[in-house]
């Protein structure tokens, strides 16, 4: 088996090469879908050479039929399987005994989001001739990246400090970012000029007289009534809850970092190993004084849950999973 970038894939595709099985795995939804679509334009397949399914409702046996099916009029017949991780057992061992010797003149393309408390039994199954990309979540300097290509490829051209704002409020999910894309979009049609730091703040909802950083200030200060009230004024003003749970992540990420910073004796250089300013390292490590550091990594796995619960099928409020998130690390013990 052979780990791929994204990139990568997206090389290989171009110069028309596929393999016989390709596993698409990671946080980053909305660029597996993008891969897919990115493959039905360079191979072209014929309807009849190409399906896609879903591991939830698909007969597995039927659809390894279907990959052992010569092709009609081509070299490679395609099939996309989504949702891999909920596949049952007796499924996934259908599955897992075709990948020991997958057909090759077929390229099965499996997609899949395994929760991070379950085993993923799929790498260890893939042979020599197979793939995996790895669709892990974007930093953020892929995520400005990301962002200004799908802005510019809908004819929106933007300030570098604006698209370093964007990504600050709304995290580095794809979804998030490519749903803010669209409104971006309209906001900017008939204007002819640049998209500003002063637009993606009153897009996000904010006035000139909020602070678009106020929960992350307080999620870092531990004040947990003006937490409380950050997070309900931003959801009353339709921010997406991934992009307030990005905030509250973030900060939490960032508190952990200074404290390993500071206990590792990294002196002066510790602001720029951490990505601040001196002024912002020294802030962040008094907030972080409020946390102990058990506190700070019982609630990042929190985040990391509630992320979870927002990108599935649950039925829960997402606004209520955030109010609860942002009490539990702030209020709680």
């Amino acid at each position: 088996m052979q780990t791929l970038t994204p990139k990568a894939l997206a090389d290989e595709w171009a110069k028309k090469n596929a393999r016989p099985v390709y596993y698409l795995c990671g946080e980053e939804t909305a660029l597996k879908e993008a891969a897919l679509k990115r493959l039905e334009g360079i191979f072209k397949p014929e309807s009849f050479n190409f399906s896609v399914r879903d591991a939830e409702t698909t007969d597995m046996a039927q659809a390894i039929d279907e990959a052992q099916t010569a092709p009609m009029l081509a070299e490679v017949r395609f099939v996309a399987i989504k949702h891999v991780e909920k596949l049952k057992k007796e499924p996934l061992k259908t599955l897992l005994a075709y990948l020991e010797n997958p057909c090759p003149s077929a390229c099965l393309l499996l997609l899949a989001d395994w929760p991070r408390e379950k085993a993923d039994p799929i790498p260890a199954a893939l042979g020599p001739a197979c793939a995996l990309v790895n669709f892990a979540a974007m930093s953020h300097s892929q995520a400005v990246e990301h962002m200004n290509s799908v802005l510019l490829a809908k004819g929106v051209k933007t300030d570098g400090e604006a698209l370093e704002l964007l990504i600050e409020l709304l995290g580095t999910d794809s979804v998030t970012l490519d749903g803010e894309a669209e409104k971006i979009t309209l906001y900017m049609h008939g204007l002819n000029r640049v998209f500003s730091p002063e637009d993606a703040i009153a897009l996000a909802g904010f006035s000139r007289a909020q602070n678009p950083f106020e929960l992350s200030n307080a999620v870092c200060g531990r004040r947990a009534a003006q937490a409380a009230q950050a997070a309900e004024s931003m959801l009353a003003a339709g921010t997406e809850p991934l992009a307030l749970l990005a905030q509250v992540s973030r900060s939490v990420e960032r508190l952990i970092k200074v404290r390993r910073l500071s206990a590792a004796g990294e002196g002066p250089a510790a602001c720029y190993q951490a990505g601040m300013s001196p002024g912002q390292y020294q802030a962040a490590l008094r907030d972080a004084g409020a946390y102990t550091e058990d506190k700070l990594l019982r609630s990042l796995r929190r985040c990391l849950e509630a992320e979870e619960l927002l990108k599935s099928s649950s039925k829960r409020d997402p606004g209520l999973i955030v109010r609860q998130l942002v009490h539990e690390i702030t209020a709680g013990k």
